[in-house]
């Protein structure tokens, strides 16, 4: 466990507007995005230098798509980024075209994580529609997973596949008990019983390529983002009600073992851990409070990439997701409204 004390994003803000100078002596790095609708401020919170051998300062952080209802579950597949608008229900696809950027609809139906199986076809979480489908090129959907002894799950929110074709998801209870509009959840709600739910765990899942399902781990509250170390040897999860990013020894046989909490992501931010990827080097990148959070196999926090105010609402887009994209060096992250495109001096490793 990497226990540390993060500094609030207003802190980091104030820093900069009343001692720049000083700001920027304690690592707290600054530089403009521009993109689809305007420009932001991004603050780059660096805890070790060594953030700086994966993210350039004078990085630009560009905005690719806004005006869109949720976006979350980004994946790169050919040429073309692919990522969920959950409120409108569709798999949206964002491409350069020679004539310019194109923005259009891959599929409709429900959705919220997507990866990419062996073969290149899409696979996706059900959010809403409570399983594990399979997508094809004309929209049509498989059922992958859709019940575990016999009863529903709770609500698929994030997966992943292995290099031996099994699938990872996570299974929280957000659909189960959608949220009313403009009302948080009371505190503890998943530990409730809620109407609807069918199952005890929020438990994380394995699909095996022969079909079976097994249960792997089930003392979750609410388990969300998952991916695996580059040699599959550990997979990631981390937990959106406990605000901290657990790591696990993954066996022969794919089950799990040794768990660990590699990092606390606790925060005065608004924000909780969400989707996370690896990149070639091991490193850890988390979507949590405040922004994207860089950490080493071994939990030591690097720091945190902190998204851009809107302008006219002056309110943060908090990253849901990411996803390594295009020769594997770029990062594009859904953040509420809108899709951001950001360069790296890392790689990640591309699916399909």
């Amino acid at each position: 466990m990497h226990a540390h004390h993060p500094l609030s994003r207003r802190h980091l803000l104030g820093l900069t507007g009343a001692v720049g100078g000083l700001a920027m002596a304690r690592g707290i790095r600054h530089v403009w995005a521009q993109g689809t609708g305007g420009s932001g401020l991004v603050t780059l919170d660096v805890r070790h230098p060594d953030l700086h051998t994966l993210l350039a300062p004078e990085t630009p952080l560009t905005r690719i798509a806004g005006g869109l209802g949720f976006t979350e579950g980004p994946v790169w597949r050919g040429t073309a980024l692919l990522f969920s608008d959950i409120p409108n229900k569709r798999i949206v696809r964002w491409r350069r075209l020679p004539e310019g950027p194109e923005l259009t609809t891959y599929a409709t139906g429900m959705s919220n994580g997507l990866t990419l199986d062996r073969q290149g076809q899409v696979l996706a979480a059900e959010h809403d529609g409570r399983r594990v489908t399979r997508v094809a090129e004309d929209g049509t959907r498989t059922v992958l997973a859709e019940r575990f002894q016999g009863k529903r799950l709770n609500s698929p929110n994030d997966l992943v596949v292995k290099s031996d074709g099994s699938l990872y998801f996570t299974d929280p209870p957000y659909g189960v008990h959608p949220p009313t509009p403009g009302v948080p959840r009371p505190a503890g709600w998943w530990s409730a019983p809620l109407p609807g739910k069918e199952l005890t765990a929020n438990g994380v899942y394995r699909l095996a390529p022969d079909g079976t399902l097994s249960l792997l781990v089930d003392d979750f509250a609410l388990p969300n983002g998952l991916a695996f170390a580059p040699d599959e040897a550990v997979l990631y999860i981390d937990d959106s009600a406990h605000k901290h990013l657990r790591a696990f020894d993954v066996r022969p046989d794919g089950t799990l073992t040794n768990s660990r909490i590699l990092l606390e992501m606790a925060s005065d931010d608004p924000g909780v851990p969400d989707g996370l990827k690896v990149d070639q080097r091991g490193n850890v990148f988390c979507t949590g409070p405040g922004g994207v959070w860089v950490c080493r196999p071994t939990g030591a926090l690097l720091g945190r990439l902190l998204l851009p105010e809107l302008p006219r609402i002056l309110l943060p887009e908090l990253p849901a997701n990411l996803a390594w994209g295009e020769d594997g060096s770029v990062l594009f992250l859904t953040a509420r409204t809108s899709v951001y495109r950001l360069p790296t001096t890392t790689r990640g490793v591309l699916l399909g």
